[in-house]
């Protein structure tokens, strides 16, 4: 998967968004609970922030939730501060074990790609 503002409408393998998150980038993951408005106001922040990536998590227990290479929150909705405040500590974080590694060259949204990234 591509982690460079990419946003995905249908369900990833979670090992190719932690891989991602490995490169330092922070995954926004949402489920049905989520209001579309939130959805769509954190997929045009995401389309805006290298490193990131968003799809949705139907199974997971929060409606939005945040993670990065070893830290999670989820947050109450898009206008949570908790989720600038993510975005600024963990986009290339020092949690980061790949620091500058490509977040381009694998999977696109329409499943074309997959080149790069160790894919």
């Amino acid at each position: 998967m591509n982690c460079d503002g990419d946003v995905y409408d249908k369900a990833i393998p979670d090992v190719n968004a932690v891989h991602s998150l490995e490169h330092g980038a922070v995954w926004v993951t949402y489920n049905k609970k989520a209001p579309k408005a939130d959805v769509e106001k954190l997929a045009a922040k995401v389309g805006k922030t290298k490193y990131s990536l968003m799809s949705p998590v139907d199974g997971q227990t929060g409606a939005i939730m945040l993670s990065a290479w070893g830290k999670q929150v989820t947050v109450d909705g898009a206008d949570d501060p908790r989720v600038d405040a993510f975005f600024t500590k963990y986009v290339q974080g020092t949690q980061t074990p790949e620091p500058g590694a490509a977040c381009t060259g694998g999977l696109d949204a329409s499943g074309a790609g997959g080149a790069g990234m160790g894919q």
